[in-house]
């Protein structure tokens, strides 16, 4: 027990955990947001109800009637929080009282002294103030990249030491040098079998030997697994809505393997950044093996975030929800905190609010699909044979002529939408092999049930009581899922929702929209199964249909039974055809149509149209729409020229090999962001990079083959005091391990670790406390030995040994992790389940050697260096008399601050 206390005392210092950050980006994001939908409707400048202004800050400094409503600091005697908790005669809203949530985020607002920045005034998406190309020179951000043609990483650190009289770190003993790099490219502890070989190997030539280690690693599968957790960091991944019932996005773990894939294969940076973006407009890049549209899966990127379940405003839902899409890719591409601009122009950056409102009509063009990502030609040749056997058998055959209907009386008064004659599929959206070659009206059964499909309509704006569709169908035969005809009245994605299960005959399909009038929809007709649909035609009309139209349509293609060459070569055809679509969620496009600033960031007070485009501080003021589609193409390209795309993409990597940015706040470039310590170094990486043709490996290898990233930990005596920081990099940064690379080490030393790549993820494993609705099945203790990246992220059931330890809230981007030092933490990794159990399971791993050689294995397993004489010594005594002591010992060294940090 001697050895077990000394490992409670290397355990994290108890400090308190960091309350949210409450500044001028929280204002922005949180509380202004808050203030305009329930307080601001009677409190603002044109109706000062109380005679107090709550749209400004000066209104809000200066009370109204009843005198100071604010006391920044002090939320006990400010009158705003107090009526807003109904604890006084005010109360207010009066309407209803805000929800607990809404009140804490005032109340810690008030507290923090009530931060808004000063206002900048904005009508209708025109700035009267801001000079976006005057602001725009004023930030190195936005500027072109500027660095010389020649040079290296350790000049430039070196240049910045010199002026400081510092002399850089010695080189690092190799056993950590190789524990260091193998942890930041595939975050796992290197064997004892790769010590043994790289230390060989450097006392020949440590350079060639180091360099090989680098290309070795580089070259590994799970190299991708460790670059795409810091990628899934970025576009806040998880595989539930959260909210209420947190519902699961639907094969979400497919994006995640792919930005695994991209890592491994070494996709150039500009592609990968092209396909999240608009990879259903790209050319496809099919998967080698799997032959599915890879550019396709990749803008699931969009529908990561949360949802809600049956928002109450749908339009103010939507809003959210777009906010969250352009807050994720402002950051995560550009370091620019975008979404700061949805109620007015931004505080600090040359980002005016039309710029946030031209992003929003992009996606408002854009629209969810839980798509086939399928190559079509895979069934072409199938397709081809099928149609030939069946025309073989229709001439031996007569089919009885299809009956067509009279016009009803509410036919001829209705509006008609869409009568699907020639020329539809110029104006709807179809996807999947069932549409490719339809004939005459969309019929997804006319090849082939196996076939499936989805029909899109244009966007509309509802301007009737009712919308009827002229549909037929039949839902799988063996199968509950329906064929769905749905209402599109974004977010609530299916919430109109009619399944399709009637038969050949043609029915009127009713939507009531009287509850949406003015708001944009679309119709989605989905075949995922191997039943069938039929469409004929779509009104609009005041009133029901009457009567049903008494047509049949063509009979869907039948697998035939009999035993001639021609129905038995059908019947082969069709079981090649018969395996559902692999499906993921994407981003499809529809007609682009431009979108109204909200004035205050309130959709119920619009202003005028803006372009869909790029910021103008890249584009320019004068940036038009595209003709036709969405405009993510056009974005997509755009941005790829942007040398902030590449600026940032370089400081994120760097962050990750030397523990802090050039710029250290990696996810904000903008104003309110901390300068490059080495601007020039940052350029000179993001030209070299540019240069290289965007190779992520070539960049990693930049970095780590430079003395900079080699040094020792232990600086030289003058750097403490010149330099304690190390923002000038005299010594390598000591980094603490994350959540998922220490649960995986416990893995890959107790034997356990399952090192296959990709699939679908493992259930979390549920205590008994984690309870809640959408509460899923328990997964095993030890997730099946896979790796942390391959275990589901359910919103709103995180793993807790990942929550203590820093794993990111999956909300918007977080491309620095907190690296905090609470007691959780200690408690984890002394109680944890999960953790016992594996060092139970490493103990019995290493009993067939001797005492001194299983100490010495250990060691070197979990911290890659041998034990001194006095660990040996006090360990073999230790164990002497209790055999059953080892699993005690190896949970000592998983709580070590050397298993848990690295040099």
């Amino acid at each position: 027990m001697r050895f077990l206390c000394l490992a409670i005392f290397l355990l994290p210092t108890l400090l308190r955990a960091a309350d949210p950050k409450i500044d001028a980006e929280y204002f922005e994001k949180t509380v202004r947001p808050l203030l305009a939908e329930r307080c601001q409707k009677c409190h603002n400048a044109e109706k000062e109800k109380g005679g107090l202004n709550l749209s400004t800050k000066a209104g809000l400094l200066k009370g109204g009637d009843a005198g100071k409503v604010l006391v920044p600091g002090d939320a006990e005697k400010s009158k705003l929080v107090e009526s807003i908790r109904y604890m006084g005669d005010l109360k207010m809203p009066p309407s209803s009282k805000l929800t607990d949530a809404e009140i804490a985020i005032l109340t810690n607002w008030v507290k923090a002294g009530a931060p808004w920045p000063e206002e900048k005034e904005t009508i209708g998406g025109s700035s009267k103030t801001m000079d976006v190309a005057a602001l725009a020179a004023k930030s190195w951000a936005f500027q072109p990249l500027k660095a010389p043609a020649t040079g290296s990483i350790d000049s430039f650190i070196r240049e910045k030491l010199k002026e400081k009289n510092l002399t850089p770190a010695n080189r690092a003993d190799p056993g950590k040098l190789l524990r260091r790099v193998t942890f930041d490219l595939i975050g796992l502890p290197p064997t004892v079998e790769e010590l043994d070989d790289f230390a060989k190997k450097s006392a020949v030539d440590a350079k060639q030997a180091y360099e090989e280690v680098v290309d070795r690693l580089l070259a590994s599968p799970h190299y991708g697994e460790r670059w795409g957790r810091h990628w899934l960091d970025l576009v806040r991944y998880a595989e539930t809505r959260g909210h209420e019932f947190d519902f699961e996005i639907p094969d979400a773990w497919r994006y995640r393997d792919y930005v695994v894939r991209a890592f491994n294969e070494n996709l150039p940076f500009d592609r990968f950044v092209k396909e999240q973006v608009a990879g259903d407009r790209l050319e496809p890049r099919w998967h080698p093996k799997e032959n599915t549209n890879e550019s396709l899966v990749a803008t699931g990127f969009w529908h990561l975030g949360e949802g809600k379940h049956s928002p109450v405003d749908a339009r103010q839902d939507e809003a959210d929800r777009f906010d969250n899409m352009i807050d994720v890719f402002g950051k995560t591409f550009l370091g620019l905190t975008v979404a700061c601009a949805r109620c007015h122009d931004h505080k600090f950056d040359p980002i005016p609010t039309a710029d946030y409102y031209s992003l929003y009509g992009i996606l408002g063009s854009s629209r969810y699909s839980h798509a086939s990502i399928e190559n079509p030609s895979a069934t072409e040749t199938t397709l081809r044979e099928l149609r030939e056997a069946r025309a073989k058998l229709a001439r031996n055959s007569q089919a009885p002529p299809r009956k067509e209907s009279t016009p009803t009386k509410w036919e001829q008064e209705s509006k008609l939408f869409e009568s699907f004659a020639d020329g539809w599929s110029k104006r709807w959206f179809a996807n999947g092999t069932a549409l490719l070659n339809t004939s005459g009206h969309p019929h997804t059964g006319q090849d082939s049930r196996s076939l499936t499909g989805s029909l899109r309509s244009p966007t509309f704006r509802i301007e009737s009581k009712f919308l009827a569709v002229q549909i037929a169908g039949k839902k799988a035969q063996a199968r509950l899922v329906l064929n769905n005809l749905q209402l599109i009245q974004d977010p609530i994605y299916g919430g109109l929702k009619r399944g399709i299960d009637h038969g050949e005959e043609f029915r009127w399909l009713v939507f009531d929209l009287s509850m949406w009038p003015g708001q944009l929809a679309y119709l989605e007709l989905l075949d995922e199964n191997d039943g069938y649909f039929a469409v004929r035609e779509a009104r609009f009309s005041e009133t029901q249909p009457s009567g049903q139209p008494g047509v049949s349509c063509e009979a869907p293609a039948p697998i035939p039974m009999g035993d001639t060459d021609a129905e038995k070569r059908i019947r082969e055809l069709e079981k090649k055809l018969a395996a559902p679509p692999r499906r993921a969620i994407t981003m499809a496009d529809g007609n682009g149509l431009n979108e109204r600033v909200f004035i205050r960031g309130n959709h119920r007070t619009p202003g005028s149209d803006v372009e869909r485009r790029f910021l103008e501080a890249f584009a320019g003021k004068e940036a038009k729409s595209p003709a036709t589609g969405s405009g993510r193409l056009e974005l997509a390209n755009e941005l790829v020229k942007n040398p902030l795309v590449a600026r940032v993409f370089v400081n994120r990597v760097w962050h990750h090999h030397f523990g802090v940015g050039i710029v250290p706040t990696t996810d904000d470039f903008g104003m309110q962001g901390q300068s490059p310590s080495h601007p020039e170094l940052l350029d000179f990486l993001a030209k070299q990079f540019i240069a290289t043709g965007w190779d992520v490996k070539k960049l990693h290898k930049l970095m780590l083959l430079s003395e900079t990233y080699q040094q020792s930990t232990r600086g030289t005596p003058d750097a403490a005091t010149m330099d304690p920081t190390n923002k000038l990099l005299s010594r390598a940064n000591v980094k603490r391990l994350e959540a998922e690379a220490i649960r995986d080490s416990m893995l890959a030393v107790s034997g356990r670790l399952d090192r296959s790549v990709g699939g679908p993820g493992v259930l979390p494993h549920l205590s008994e406390h984690m309870i809640g609705r959408g509460r899923p099945g328990s997964g095993p203790l030890d997730g099946n030995g896979r790796r942390s990246i391959y275990l589901q992220v359910r919103r709103n059931f995180i793993n807790p040994m990942f929550s203590a330890f820093d794993y990111p809230t999956p909300f918007t981007t977080i491309g620095r992790r907190s690296v905090s030092n609470v007691p959780a933490q200690g408690l984890v990794m002394m109680n944890n389940p999960f953790v016992v159990s594996e060092a139970e399971r490493w103990s019995k791993r290493v009993a067939m050697e001797s005492t001194d050689e299983r100490i010495v294995r250990m060691y070197r397993e979990a911290l890659g260096r041998r034990p001194t004489s006095a660990e040996v010594e006090e360990l073999r005594n230790f164990v002497s008399d209790n055999p059953k002591a080892w699993a005690e010992v190896a949970h000592v060294l998983f709580n070590t601050k050397e298993f848990l940090f690295v040099e």
